[in-house]
């Protein structure tokens, strides 16, 4: 082979890994500003995440040794954070919120929300819902079951520990 072709073919095959080597690169900077927010947030109120998870579009976080839970989602139109002091919580469960479509004999279902919802002890306080997942937000899943799950049997667990005490 001459140099020529050489140059050519390592252009080329420049050209075609640098989109995915800047997915990556602008995926780890979102991800690193969710989990500066988070800890901010918890920072703020004085308390330290101890075992954190970060996703596309919101970080969810504890605070082991306080029992504190802390979430925070940033999506295009606006920012939440929220703070759930787990002493105060009853239960924790995953609300998957779907439809039905019907086409030609098959029903599919499609997954318009995902969250956790958190009941108190006290009566008097509403439910609190975190957000992991939005059809009208997102267009399509991406590990956010996985993580639900995952995370309501954290909480579930802690909240069993709990009240055993």
């Amino acid at each position: 082979m001459n140099s020529g072709t050489l140059i050519v073919g390592a252009i080329i095959l420049a050209l075609c890994i640098l989109p995915f080597v800047l997915m990556i690169r602008s995926r780890k900077k979102k991800e690193k500003q969710l989990l500066l927010s988070l800890t901010g947030v918890a920072n703020n109120q004085n308390f330290k995440i101890s075992l954190h998870e970060l996703f596309v579009e919101f970080a969810i976080g504890l605070d082991e040794e306080a029992n504190q839970l802390f979430f925070f989602r940033k999506t295009t139109e606006n920012e939440t954070a929220q703070h759930i002091n787990l002493a105060e919580v009853k239960s924790c469960k995953v609300i998957n919120t779907d439809h039905s479509i019907s086409n030609n004999d098959e029903n599919n279902k499609t997954i318009d929300k995902l969250e956790l919802q958190f009941s108190f002890l006290d009566k008097k306080n509403p439910d609190e819902l975190l957000v992991f997942y939005n059809s009208d937000e997102n267009t399509q899943l991406s590990g956010e079951i996985i993580t639900i799950e995952k995370w309501a049997k954290i909480l579930n667990d802690r909240l069993k520990l709990q009240q055993k005490k």
